[in-house]
């Protein structure tokens, strides 16, 4: 192998000329596929790591109330927490994502913006702050001027639409948006910074601190919105992470425990919400026998009230009666007070000695969110069915836990299914910014997909030139192969020699052309590119165009293009092989 190796490089140094043509060729084909893979990696990079992830982090743990796509909130921050906190390993930051449209007067100009929360009470990582500052260079002011408490709801502007807007630092900006609940609501905002941004579309943007926007919001102290969470490592742990967290999110029964009044008597009761759909009306129709009802009322309509017999007994309750519900609250220590009808009494076998109130979901469902009672730890004469009783799953839980998705296409079809289904209950839906974000993946195949296509014609035409310049190198080399054959060198060996040769020519020009794709890399990150209101200022980061080459994914085209080179000299190198010393010895030209 010793001699094949020194007889190939010794080729390769006699025909200077022509391997140097074909050598940069090949060079040339390598720049282009590494510049161009390294481009299309740098704009995945700049959706998914520096756009996507500052607006839905790695992992998202989304919530919608009442089917509502714009009621983002989840009522009990002190237990929603916790549980991300502790199924989520390499937790690099855990935020809240807030953000409104909303109508911005300036000067005499108003455009619309999108008013974002920061959490600057936050410890971020080094990492994400370097990210912070190649993205938004402040001009004037400072971010940390947003947590400032003696200047009216502090706010961040981008220089464009700061200059629309005809407003400089110090100003007053007044905004009309519509709040949690769907009220129409108005604020006065003072400018404090103003950041340039060459992304067009976080132009858009403005930033104020998370708690002042919460508030403006109708959020109360203990009320979270959608939870965005940036981890280690996430092409890794991402989808398996958010697997875990969203088995270890499956929830329990929702419950109110409390004292039911009625004329002077008392009853510890608990209070359960029904389903009322197609299946669930089924199990209830089965289970459920009603003893009496008011005429005026269905047993699944929304304003059902049911007790259990044994409870209607011990009180002398009847149908159409009215009575109290008092419990206590999990946070501001008070008491919530609600006032029902009964319009029914029913028994079942399961329930039979219990103090049982049913009432529809969407009913149960506006007490409990806005008024949250004591967490079950602390209630110990609650009664919980468990899992085996005929009414357990068509009793309300917490929240409903929706099915993970792998794609954009699916979550953008349960999306559309939260609206059309009109959820009763808190939806809570995991999902990763990859399978949020899967069209940006897809536009990264379609990239490289054709830079491939593209690089793989130019290299069948340099192969063309491989193959014909083996062809003229075999040919001229004949008589060589004569004489090296006669004394000894078995086929093989032969054959090796043109095979190494070609390899040997396109590895060297391979590495030639990365130094060429590092160095044009460089150069083109040089170059300024002012497209303030260009939609194409996505691809760039601070006025340059942004390349994230990576050693594996040049590796694997380097090793592609020798294979194919290894390939395509096989066959010439295998032909000479096969001449027989003494037809190679009589060979002339």
């Amino acid at each position: 192998m010793k001699l094949v190796t020194k007889i190939s490089f010794r080729n390769l140094l006699r025909q200077k000329r022509r391997n140097i043509l074909l050598g940069a060729a090949i060079a040339l084909g390598v720049m282009i596929l590494v510049v161009a893979n390294s481009f299309s990696s740098g704009i995945t990079d700049i959706l998914l790591n520096k756009i996507i992830v500052r607006v839905a982090g790695h992992i998202q743990v989304a919530f919608n109330e009442k089917g509502g796509l714009y009621r983002v909130i989840f009522r009990d921050k002190e237990k929603i927490l916790p549980l991300v906190r502790n199924n989520v390993e390499g937790i690099r930051e855990l935020e809240e994502s807030i953000g409104v449209f909303c109508r911005v007067i300036g000067n005499n100009k108003a455009d619309n913006l999108i008013f974002v929360g920061i959490d600057l009470s936050q410890t971020i990582s080094e990492e994400t702050r370097r990210e912070i500052e190649e993205s938004y260079q402040m001009i004037e002011g400072d971010f940390k001027d947003l947590s400032r408490t003696d200047i009216e709801n502090p706010v961040i502007l981008s220089q464009e639409k700061a200059q629309y807007l005809n407003v400089k630092k110090n100003d007053i900006l007044r905004i009309r948006f519509t709040n949690l609940f769907g009220n129409d609501e108005s604020a006065r905002l003072t400018l404090i910074g103003i950041v340039k941004n060459d992304n067009i579309f976080m132009q858009t943007i403005m930033f104020g601190e998370l708690h002042n926007l919460k508030k403006m919001m109708g959020y109360k102290p203990y009320e979270v919105a959608n939870l965005n969470i940036t981890i280690e490592n996430p092409t890794k742990n991402a989808v398996k992470l958010a697997d875990k967290l969203h088995a270890a999110l499956n929830p329990d029964l929702a419950f109110i425990y409390g004292k039911l009044n009625y004329q002077g008597r008392e009853q510890a009761v608990t209070m359960f919400g029904f389903k009322a759909d197609s299946d669930s009306k089924k199990v209830v129709k089965k289970h459920i026998h009603i003893l009496s009802i008011d005429k005026k009322d269905d047993i699944f309509s929304k304003k059902a009230v049911l007790l259990n017999e044994a409870l209607g007994n011990k009180l002398g309750i009847k149908v159409g009666d009215p009575f109290e519900l008092v419990y206590k609250n999990k946070f501001k220590n008070t008491y919530t007070t609600k006032k029902y009808k009964v319009s029914g009494i029913f028994h079942n076998d399961d329930m039979a000695d219990k103090n049982i109130v049913l009432i529809h979901e969407e009913k149960f469902y506006d007490t409990y969110y806005p008024n949250l009672p004591e967490d079950r730890s602390a209630i110990t004469d609650a009664y919980l069915p468990d899992r085996n009783n005929s009414l357990y799953n068509v009793l309300a839980t917490e929240w409903v836990l929706l099915d993970r998705t792998s794609n954009t296409e699916e979550l953008q079809k349960k999306m559309k299914d939260i609206t059309r289904k009109k959820w009763k209950g808190t939806t809570v839906d995991v999902r990763t910014m990859y399978e949020s974000a899967s069209e940006v993946l897809k536009l990264e195949n379609v990239l490289n997909l054709i830079t491939i296509t593209a690089v793989l014609i130019l290299f069948f035409i340099i192969l063309i030139g491989v193959i014909n310049t083996l062809r003229m190198t075999i040919r001229e080399r004949t008589r060589e192969i004569g004489t090296i054959r006669a004394i000894g060198m078995q086929k093989k060996d032969v054959r090796n020699v043109f095979i190494l040769e070609s390899f040997l020519l396109a590895f060297f020009s391979s590495i030639l052309g990365i130094i060429l794709a590092f160095l044009s890399m460089h150069f083109l990150t040089i170059l300024t590119f002012e497209l303030p209101d260009n939609p194409l200022s996505i691809l760039l980061v601070n006025g340059h165009l942004y390349f994230k080459p990576t050693w594996i994914g040049i590796l694997l085209n380097i090793g592609l293009i020798l294979a194919i080179v290894a390939v395509t000299a096989y066959f010439p190198a295998r032909r000479a092989a096969n001449l027989s010393p003494s037809t190679a010895l009589r060979h002339y030209e």
